[in-house]
């Protein structure tokens, strides 16, 4: 009988042992986490105040070739047009590194308490930082991965979205406006979708397809009026309006 309670008592001690180490596990790996999007958050934004900078600066360049623009017409459109190419990359830029703070905050550590949690955000981060260094090849390979292993993950519309930008950041147009395509297909109700139809304009765009990237950017202010993609789609769709009005 004595043997029999020293067993069951080496049992209970080993349980409890086990969940202990299970516990202390999923709390290091919360923790990790959220110290990784601190890590994120912090260099976005740093990365953030120092583009709007530049933003002031390149605005008040433009502003003052204009002032001047009397005095050797050809040449100074030709300074507005390279700074104003300079604005619109700044501030792509800028809105990338505010859509991955809006994920940071939107989805923080759920992904902690799920098996198998650490390998995916591991992997997910690990795109995105070649996102943020521009290596948008590498990104392209590492979304792709993701996607093959974790097609369930609450990340998986996210990376889909992302794969698009990377393929964007290529200039690989026609293959991105697919890749956005695919988010709004599979993930019809992801937070992604307006950003998605929004670039799948932005890709006809730069291809001058102007009547389709019309289509998108138009379809983004009808049925998503109060996202910030509306907001990008109406500055874009006056763009166009400038460069028909300017051919005819």
């Amino acid at each position: 009988m004595k043997n029999k309670f020293i067993r069951i008592s080496l049992m209970l001690l080993v349980f409890s042992s086990v969940a202990y180490a299970k516990s202390e596990k999923d709390l290091d790996e919360i923790k990790r986490l959220e110290d990784s999007n601190s890590k994120i958050l912090a260099e976005a934004t740093q990365s953030i105040n120092a583009l709007r900078q530049e933003v002031q600066a390149l605005r008040g360049a433009v502003d003052e070739v204009k002032y001047f623009s009397q005095q050797d017409t050809q040449k100074n459109e030709k300074m507005i047009r390279d700074f104003d190419l300079r604005l619109t990359g700044m501030e792509e830029r800028m809105g990338l590194m505010g859509s991955q703070l809006q994920e940071v905050v939107s989805k923080p550590t759920e992904n902690a308490k799920k098996k198998g949690s650490e390998s995916e955000e591991t992997l997910y981060h690990k795109a995105l930082a070649e996102i943020n260094a521009q290596n948008f090849k590498t990104a392209v390979g590492i979304f792709d991965d993701f996607i093959k292993k974790f097609p369930k993950s609450d990340l998986a519309d996210n990376a889909q979205y992302w794969k698009g930008e990377a393929l964007f950041g290529l200039k690989d147009f026609p293959n991105a406006a697919l890749e956005f395509q695919k988010v709004v297909q599979k993930y019809s109700k992801s937070d992604k979708v307006p950003g998605a139809v929004l670039k799948q304009g932005y890709c006809f765009f730069e291809i001058k397809e102007y009547p389709d990237a019309r289509i998108f950017l138009q379809k983004v202010i009808t049925e998503y009026p109060a996202s910030d993609a509306a907001a990008s789609a109406k500055e874009k769709l006056e763009k166009i309006e400038q460069i028909l009005s300017g051919k005819k």
